[in-house]
This record gives structure tokens, C-alpha cells and sequence, in this order.
């Protein structure tokens, strides 16, 4: 078995923050999300909208998984700068993906239930926050949210709550719905309460999803498809990092 690259494993653990990274941080570990105004171009829209839109009609398919398979043009999201810049900043250099998958709502789609994407939430007397299995979703909206598509809803600060969320959609004195533009990203905590709203609307609405966690928890894909192996093996060290080169710590 060949020996993994050590050497592509970062020297420090956390990364020098500007200001404006030190406020994201702080916003993010307060209240559980982050909207990244600028994530990607008007041009890198048009590109994941065509790419999305041709994979969809080719699968059929609501949910695409192991999106990095289906077309090269989404490879770009596995190191977007912006967004992966603030994922270090809240987790630490050592950053692997969890999973990329696509979601294409059709009209008619009813509400999502209150939910989370892992089972337990921080301890609030335990470990610090980037030490403790930790998963950051980031959701590139490629149409604009709407209450008649169905804008994405999230209660700031439940990721700390030490209990589940309720069972159904019943409507928080303080949720918060999320009307995301394309260009912009929105990052939110595996722990937070959140859910898709209904899509009333005539037409799909259309959602990139980049997760990623902590490099030494083991990652929900297997990443052994041919596009990802190519860039295990000739990608940037980031990108190698980042795709599970390193399998044991």
C-alpha cells in the first residue's frame, strides 16, 4: 500500500484571520450560520446552472450524490477560496469534505421538517468547538429564494440546544428565513435546526451543497469515483487534503 503524503498535512493548526474573517467567525459560533455575500461569479452561476441542469435531466433525479462525479464543471466548489477560507477559519487548517451533493426542488415539493444533519450537538462544558466532530454545510442557491420557492429557514443559535428539534415544521418565535441570491453562499451548522419551505412556485429551485468537517472524521462519501481519484492523485495539496489522501491521523 503506498504511504500517504504527509507532507501536504498544514503546518498549524489554525490560520491567521483577517478582521473581517474574525467577525465571520464570531457571527458563525453565535448564531450557527454565515451568509458569504460574493461566493462565486455571475459567470460560475450560469456554469453550475448548466451543469446541474444537464446532470438532472440526465438521472432524473431530486438528490445527486458525489456531485464531483457527475461533471467537471463543480470540481471549482471543492477549494472555492471564499468559502473555504472560512471554513478553515472556523475549523482549522486541517479541513476535509464531507460530501458534495446537489438538490433540485420541483414545484410542488412540500415543507421540509425541522431538522439536523448530525445527531448530537456541542457540549457546552466539553471541548472546544473546532475539536469536537463538527460538520459546516455550505449551500450555493442558483436561483433566488422566495417565499413561493421556498427559501431555506434556520434558528439561529439552536446548534447549542442540548435537546432535539421538534417533530414537523411548526414556526419558531425566531426563526429566520433565508432569501439567498445566486453569487452568494450560506454556511450553517450540521447542529442547527433548519429546513427547506415549501416550493409553490412554477419552477425548480436549484442547490449546490458543499459539506465539509473536520479531516480526521471519517467523511459520508467514499470518494473513489475517477474524477476525484484524478484529483487525489495530481490536484493541488489543498485539494488532496481536502479529498482524504490522509486516511489515518
Amino acid at each position: 500500500m503506498e504511504r500517504p503524503d504527509y507532507s501536504i498535512i498544514p503546518n498549524q493548526m489554525n490560520p491567521l484571520l483577517t478582521a473581517e474573517l474574525e467577525r465571520d467567525v464570531a457571527f458563525f459560533r453565535k448564531w450557527g450560520y454565515l451568509i458569504v455575500e460574493d461566493a462565486i461569479t455571475s459567470d460560475q452561476v450560469e456554469t453550475l446552472r448548466e451543469a446541474l441542469d444537464e446532470t438532472f435531466d440526465r438521472k432524473g433525479e431530486m438528490f445527486t450524490h458525489q456531485l464531483l462525479e457527475e461533471d467537471d464543471r463543480f470540481a471549482f466548489l471543492l477549494d472555492n477560496p471564499p468559502v473555504l477560507d472560512r471554513m478553515r477559519a472556523i475549523l482549522g487548517n486541517c479541513v476535509q469534505l464531507h460530501s458534495a451533493t446537489a438538490r433540485v426542488t420541483e414545484p410542488g415539493t412540500p415543507d421540509q421538517d425541522w431538522h439536523r444533519d448530525m445527531p448530537w450537538p456541542v457540549d457546552p462544558e466539553g471541548t472546544p468547538y473546532g475539536s469536537v466532530p463538527a460538520q459546516i454545510n455550505c449551500g450555493y442557491y442558483l436561483d433566488s429564494l422566495t417565499l413561493e420557492n421556498g427559501p431555506i429557514a434556520v434558528v439561529p443559535g439552536s446548534q447549542k440546544a442540548l435537546f432535539k428539534p421538534p417533530e414537523g415544521h411548526p414556526k419558531f418565535p425566531d426563526e429566520l428565513v433565508v432569501f439567498a441570491k445566486p453569487g452568494q453562499a450560506v454556511m450553517f451548522d450540521g447542529w442547527i435546526y433548519h429546513r427547506g419551505m415549501a416550493n409553490k412556485s412554477e419552477g425548480r429551485r436549484r442547490t449546490c451543497l458543499m459539506c465539509y468537517q473536520n479531516a480526521w472524521i471519517k467523511s459520508r462519501e467514499p470518494f473513489d469515483g475517477p474524477k476525484v481519484l484524478e484529483l487525489r492523485a495530481n490536484g493541488t495539496q489543498d485539494q488532496r487534503l481536502l479529498l482524504g489522501e490522509i486516511e489515518k491521523w
